[in-house]
């Protein structure tokens, strides 16, 4: 009844921390058909709630000290709980549990405030402890064995129900929106009411009478239970009769020195830098992919020890001995290399700042004011390194038409690069000369990089070469003087941008980076437009400060703040008055006004998260299959629980160069037809697709940044308290300066081909 220390009652304050220990639909599914499955799996669930529990009690902190000379110390006592809440709604599978600590914890002899933001920073290891902990499981494999389920390996799922999860998920969703737009249209009739229990059960069976309105409504939970069988029986699925034999990977058998090179190269390819505990959800990840199936303690051990091994490969972004487990100060040297050798390059190219070539008011029919005339002088020069930055309506574009009529009427190639295939294309048709994806280019070229992201070059242009493939594409040869221009260069990474250099280098052309680094960023590490910007010389760093796109001189300010996020309140404030910003009182409420705009006009809708995009399309294609602009006659549901539609408009998601079609690129369904083929027509064409290809951090600016953001954390945060002190013989290394210059016999060259590791023997 007393209260654990000082209670915070301000917006800010913290009272419990939450984790949800989930799983795949599938093993929800297969709970759902056997009630011995169920209960294992529960059990299963209880037990992994505990390992993270325990993970969270050995690494969680709190702060102590004064402002401004708080030190982080270990939690000596926290308090968790593990709890089931009840289904939202009728056709909703069960929740998993809910692990909640609370943000009180006991240390130094007192109960104070949890350090979240460390909890926060441990999210990979708390998710994969989660995962791997059930998957490992011995009772939850034995169980579902015992009734002829397998489990995939690689993404957990019983192999069994699979085909069925989609469109479970899909009948699930529907009466989940149909909830949704009751629930929104109430609230429009009674501004500033909440409903109450009542009406929302009957928004329940209302909703699942409209989605199917062929079966009984069910009223309690056994009902429901008994539903979602009949849902899968009706959806074609028949359960095995003989059980299946499991024989797991052997932990002897794992080869702990290619888990730890393929965990630092996993991660390496998405960040630049991490903490011990990313490494540890990555090592849960593997433990599970490699199917072992043991107990807890032994599981954990192992999880243990190959996490040990990584943190021992790493090197520490800051030399100094009171870094917080939590802060992401670990690289490794690989990270490190590719950025020293792109520093270099890049460097090297600035020493050569080249002059510019004469150009006027209009060139090739594209007007330039006096600002952008310097881009495409400064293009069609000598330059060997070229940076030219500018906001969205600069006129970006504008001044590359001009500058590819300057350099062609010279005798000489703009060879343009994207960092996909869709931007590529875009450039193409607005530039007016051929266009290519980064990946492309260098893939011509004989780098490869395999599924962890570890990159590699084969011998390029080698008549003798294992590889036919590598002789490059004619349009794929660089020439002396030719200008590699990459177009959105703020998202290019690291190890591309590093290829691309090496490219140019071998045969003497010039490049260019035309981007913004305030607009998207890269997925992986990047920082390579900010890298440009910082080693090109000043003649050679343009930027274009004028906006022409918007015909309101204010709104055209208010995209530059936007961009720069410079007087963020005062941007909102002036937003809000103008009506271009609308703000809903609820979340449902604004989904139904997203929902009508973009039935109703040519709006195009962006948000957040896949979750959110994926509400916003299922609500808008709900809309027009009711004022029946869509044929329902022919469907199919993609495995994630999609329906298509004849009618519908769909986005590719990938390259594919034997279906000549990109990602991002958009299409209409026209045609369904009974072996799941669908075809599409786009601005390019029609395309048939078959039914399997459906199944489908912020910015990392590379380590430099980095370990500049791991220091800014300490002084934010706290230190941990130092170790006892040691003598010089015991210091490690100290740490890489970024961005020395190395003398060209240093650089590392890209790394020779070589077969992937196996995991296991």
């Amino acid at each position: 009844g007393q209260t654990k220390g000082r209670l915070r009652t301000d917006d800010r304050a913290l009272r419990f921390v939450e984790v949800v220990v989930n799983g795949p639909k599938t093993w929800s599914l297969a709970a759902s058909l056997h009630p011995e499955i169920a209960a294992a799996y529960d059990a299963a669930q209880e037990r992994a709630a505990t390992e993270i529990i325990g993970w969270l009690g050995e690494h969680a902190t709190t702060r102590i000290g004064p402002r401004g000379r708080q030190v982080q110390v270990p939690v000596e006592k926290l308090e968790a709980a593990v709890g089931r809440p009840p289904p939202p709604r009728a056709g909703a599978p069960p929740p998993p549990p809910h692990l909640q600590t609370t943000a009180r914890v006991f240390a130094a002899g007192r109960w104070r405030g949890l350090h979240s933001v460390g909890v926060v920073d441990s999210i990979e290891a708390i998710n994969g402890i989660g995962h791997a902990a059930v998957m490992c499981d011995p009772q939850f494999r034995q169980v579902l064995a015992a009734h002829g389920y397998t489990l995939d390996p690689g993404t957990g799922d019983v192999r069994e129900l699979v085909p069925y999860a989609g469109e479970f998920s899909a009948r699930a969703g529907q009466i989940a929106r149909n909830v949704d737009r009751y629930d929104a249209q109430w609230r429009g009739e009674h501004p500033g009411e909440e409903p109450g229990p009542k009406l929302r059960r009957s928004w329940d069976r209302r909703a699942w009478s409209d989605a199917r309105p062929d079966k009984v409504v069910p009223t309690d939970g056994a009902q429901l239970a008994r539903r979602w069988v009949e849902e899968l029986h009706d959806l074609g699925f028949t359960a095995p009769t003989v059980g299946s034999e499991h024989h797991p990977t052997a932990i002897g058998r794992i080869n702990r020195d290619a888990v730890v090179d393929v965990v630092l190269t996993r991660i390496g390819a998405r960040r630049s830098s991490w903490n011990a505990a990313d490494v540890r959800g990555e090592v849960e990840r593997i433990i599970a992919s490699v199917d072992v199936v043991t107990t807890p303690t032994v599981r954990r051990e192992l999880a243990e020890d190959l996490t040990s091994r990584v943190v021992g490969r790493c090197v520490p972004l800051l030399d100094r001995d009171d870094v917080p487990a939590h802060v992401r100060g670990l690289t490794s040297r690989n990270v490190l290399d590719v950025e020293a050798d792109l520093v270099d390059r890049l460097v090297t190219r600035a020493e050569h700042p080249g002059t510019t070539t004469r150009t006027y008011a209009t060139v090739g029919g594209n007007r330039l004011d006096p600002e952008q005339q310097r881009v495409p002088a400064a293009l069609a020069g000598t330059g060997s390194l070229l940076v030219v930055e500018g906001a969205a309506g600069a006129g970006k574009t504008t001044t590359l038409a001009a500058a590819r009529h300057l350099i062609e009427a010279q005798g000489e190639r703009l060879v343009i690069v994207t960092p996909t295939l869709k931007a590529a294309r875009v450039a193409e048709a607005q530039v007016g000369t051929a266009a290519y994806s980064a990946a492309w280019l260098i893939h011509q070229h004989g780098f490869r990089w395999d599924d962890n992201g570890r990159w590699s070059r084969i011998n390029p242009g080698n008549d003798n070469s294992v590889d036919r493939g590598s002789r490059p594409d004619a349009m794929a040869r660089l020439l002396p003087g030719d200008l590699l221009l990459v177009d959105e260069a703020g998202m290019l990474d690291q190890d591309t941008a590093r290829a691309l250099l090496t490219l140019a280098d071998e045969a003497g052309a010039r490049v260019a980076f035309i981007g913004d680094r305030h607009q998207l960023p890269a997925v992986g590490r990047g920082g390579v437009l900010d890298h440009a910007a910082r080693w090109a010389s000043p003649d050679t760093h343009l930027a274009l400060e004028a906006v022409h796109r918007f015909s309101d001189p204010t709104y055209a300010d208010l995209t530059l703040l936007m961009r720069t996020g410079h007087r963020a309140d005062e941007v909102f404030d002036a937003l809000l008055d103008r009506g271009d910003i609308v703000i809903h009182p609820t979340d449902v409420e604004r989904l139904a006004a997203v929902t009508e705009l973009a039935t109703r006009s040519t709006a195009r809708v962006i948000a957040d998260t896949r979750e959110q995009v994926a509400a916003l399309n299922a609500a808008i294609r709900d809309r027009h299959l009711a004022d029946g602009d869509l044929d329902p006659t022919r469907h199919l549901t993609t495995r994630a629980g999609d329906p298509i539609t004849i009618g519908d408009r769909i986005s590719t998601r990938r390259n594919d160069r034997d279906l000549d079609v990109a990602n991002r690129d958009q299409w209409t369904v026209t045609a369904i037809n009974d072996h799941g083929q669908v075809t599409i027509e786009g601005r390019r064409g029609a395309r048939t697709l078959r039914t399997e290809v459906f199944s489908r951090d912020r910015a990392d600016l590379g380590p430099a940044h980095a370990a500049q953001n791991a220091a800014e954390s300490i002084d934010r945060y706290g230190t941990q308290p130092r170790p006892p002190s040691r003598g010089p013989q015991d210091r490690g290394p100290k740490n890489t300066r970024f961005g020395r210059r190395r003398r060209p016999e240093e650089r590392a060259p890209a790394p020779a081909a070589s077969p992937p590791r196996g995991i296991g023997r």
